[in-house]
Order: structure tokens, then sequence, then C-alpha cells
């Protein structure tokens, strides 16, 4: 090959390095907008329908409980490495859902409520909402699987089931924080703050599902203990769901007990607050409860069943997954339900 002589390697630079830079330019320019369309598709991706299945439910709990581990707001970094992942794992660049965040403060720091809508199809009761929660923080040196990464796995795998669902009413997710000890009960809690934020923006909350503990179910007699207070019946083996109702959704009981039955092979355990309001405690549905909404709280009745619920033991290899999921098939059952009431009989 010959060498090019000193001129002739002058009027290659002169020629060649503005080509060299325009054709750089192009193609830098070609990459800027497609991955700026990209970014776009996602960003603006509607959230298509995903049938509930166990690996899902599976793979959520294992990022909360183990990925993440113990989260609350004695350690905020995990705290909100959990708040992150429901929000980019939900939001538009995943799932598609449009996440909205409720601030509140607590003790001089700000924590995060992480909500989305479904609306309801254009009727007149689009305005109703049927509100299902669920808290993402745990108790101090518990991973957490069942108390509550199941509640958030349940909440999460719902929101894709229904996905794209042109439902009369609508239809609101909330992942809760500061649910577990010590601000659980108080007035520094996420359902505090959420509750009265919907009063104050007179929200039409027609129903509130809390989902509190939904993966520990137990064969053995005696696995199941009977709730303090009166003494009223109550199940011995620790195999079943329970739902338990305030006194506004009492007549809530029947009717989705039996969308529940026909839909999961899970037993169901009907009960009314007022006969065992030790069930209630200081939970997310207690507070509901208390600022005067219908409420049903669902749940495996938590450490009257389960040795390690708020304990370091808590973690996901314990989960029974098989019922998990069955529990969480009725549950969508009776929200279909919640969501689509028979027309008031004249």
């Amino acid at each position: 090959m010959p060498r090019l002589t000193p001129q002739q390697t002058v009027r290659f630079l002169i020629l060649g390095l503005p080509i060299g830079l325009i054709l750089s330019g192009i193609l830098a320019m070609f990459i800027y907008y497609r991955v700026d369309a990209v970014h776009e598709e996602r960003s603006s991706r509607v959230p298509v329908r995903r049938l509930l299945n166990e690996a899902d439910l599976r793979a959520q709990v294992r990022t909360l409980a183990a990925g993440i581990g113990s989260r609350h707001a004695g350690v905020p970094e995990t705290l909100s490495s959990a708040q992150k992942y429901i929000q980019s794992t939900l939001g538009p660049a995943n799932l598609g859902f449009l996440v909205s965040r409720h601030d509140f403060e607590a003790n001089g720091k700000t924590y995060y409520n992480l909500v989305i809508d479904l609306p309801g199809a254009p009727g007149p009761r689009a305005g109703e909402i049927v509100l299902v929660t669920a808290n993402y923080d745990t108790a101090a040196s518990s991973p957490g699987a069942n108390a509550n990464a199941t509640g958030i796995a349940a909440l999460m795998s719902l929101a894709q089931s229904f996905a794209g669902s042109a439902s009369a009413r609508t239809l609101r997710f909330a992942a809760l924080v500061n649910e577990a000890p010590p601000y659980a009960g108080t007035s520094r809690s996420g359902s505090a703050a959420y509750a009265a934020s919907l009063r104050t923006r007179q929200d039409n909350v027609v129903a509130v599902v809390s989902l509190e503990g939904l993966g520990c179910y137990l064969d053995a007699p005696g696995s199941q203990k009977p709730p303090a207070g009166p003494a009223t019946p109550f199940p011995g083996v620790g195999n079943f769901l329970a739902m338990i109702a305030n006194p506004a959704s009492v007549p809530l009981l029947g009717p989705l007990g039996a969308e529940f039955t026909t839909a999961t092979r899970l037993p169901l355990e009907p009960e009314v607050a007022a006969s065992h309001p030790a069930l209630l405690g200081n939970s997310m549905a207690h507070t509901f409860d208390q600022a005067g909404f219908p409420m049903l709280l669902i749940t495996d009745t938590g450490v009257l069943r389960d040795p390690q619920f708020h304990q370091p033991g808590d973690t996901p290899d314990r989960i029974d997954y098989p019922r998990f999921l069955e529990a969480v098939r009725g549950i969508e059952a009776m929200l279909r339900s919640l969501l689509n009431p028979a027309p008031a009989r004249s």
C-alpha cells in the first residue's frame, strides 16, 4: 500500500475529519432519539392484564423479605429501597401504572404511601372507590415475609390481574408505611395519614379491604389460637383465611364469602369485629374502622397462628405459596363482586 505524502495527509484530514464528525453527529442523534423514543414508549405503556400466579407471588415476597429485608423507620435505607421497588415495579416503565405518592410527616421525617387508581367505567358508580391496602414496612429485626410482604405481593399481583378491566367502580391500591410497631395504631402511621386525606378530599370510599398476613396455613389440631375476648366459637386448626368486618361491612360477609368459596378451595372464616375485637388490634383495618369507613380485614390471623409473625424467623421459605395463591384468587373474586354490584331491586 503506497504511503501518503505530507500534502496528501493534510488534504485527507481537511476533507475527512469534517465528514467523520458529521457522520458521528448523525449517529449520536439517531441513538439519542431512538433511546428517547423507547423511553417515551415505556413511560406511556398501558398496563396489561396478567393472571394471578405463584411465581410472581414468590418473587415479590423474596425481593422484599430476602433481597431487602427488615424495613422500617429505624433503617431508612431499606425502607426507601422497599418503597422504590414497589413504585418502580408498578410504575410506567415496568407494569405501566401511574403511581402517585402520598407524603406525610412523622417525627420530622417524610414518609410515602404509594397509590394507584384503576378508574371505573363511565357511569354513575365510577366515583365510588374500593380501596385495597397493605403495608410495606416491618417490625424491627424481622424480614417480614408474612408480615407483610405477602400483603404487598397480593396487592401488586391483584393490580396486574385487574389491569384493563372495565369495572363499574374505581379500584384503588394503596401501599402504606409505618404500620408495624412502634407506629402501628398511632397518628404517625401511614393509614392514619391516608385516612385523614381521604376525609379531607371527601373521596367516596365504599369499602376498604385490608390485606395483612396471607401466607401461613397449618393443619395440626390446636394450631390456631382463639382471639382474646368473648368466648364465641373459633376454629382450632389454622388452615383458613379470616375475613373480619366492622359494622358497616357486615352485610357484605355473606355475598363476598360466597364469591370466595366459589373461586377457591381455601376455607374462609367470616367474622364480625364486634364479636372478636382483638382480631383488629392496632392494624391498618382498625385505623380505617375508627375513621368511619366500611372495612374488611383479610388475614391468616397473624400472631394467633404464626409463631414468627413480627419475629426474625419470618422468612420467605416459611410461606405456604400454593395456599397463598388460593387466598389471592379468592380475594380477586370478592373484589370483582365489590366493583360490579348488582343493580338495586325496585
